[in-house]
């Protein structure tokens, strides 16, 4: 399970870089600059499936969160849902983190 905080710090992070994309067709589309896909669990089933395939076939780590898309968006202090996101600029660490 990610905690909370740690996933809020590394939101915060990237959001304040720019390094982010958001929304699971934007993140699908954006997947080859990617370093890692944070997924809510409230993703559309084909979409969450057809980014899951697309993150194995490319190497990229993909994280599967408990947090509903409402949830993830107020993290990123979104005013609307946020079922995916990619993280183009993430270190290692952190990474390695969220996967646990």
């Amino acid at each position: 399970m990610v905690d909370s905080a740690h996933l809020s710090k590394v939101l915060r992070d990237a959001m304040k870089g720019g390094k982010t994309v958001v929304g699971a067709q934007e993140s699908f589309s954006a997947l080859k600059g990617s370093k890692a896909i944070l997924l809510s669990c409230s993703v559309p089933a084909g979409l969450g499936e057809k980014l899951r395939e697309a993150a194995k076939k490319n190497g990229i780590p993909l994280v599967e969160l408990q947090y509903t898309s409402v949830e993830l968006a107020r993290m990123m202090w979104r005013p609307y849902k946020v079922s995916a996101v990619a993280l183009r600029s993430i270190s290692e660490g952190d990474v390695n983190q969220l996967m646990k």
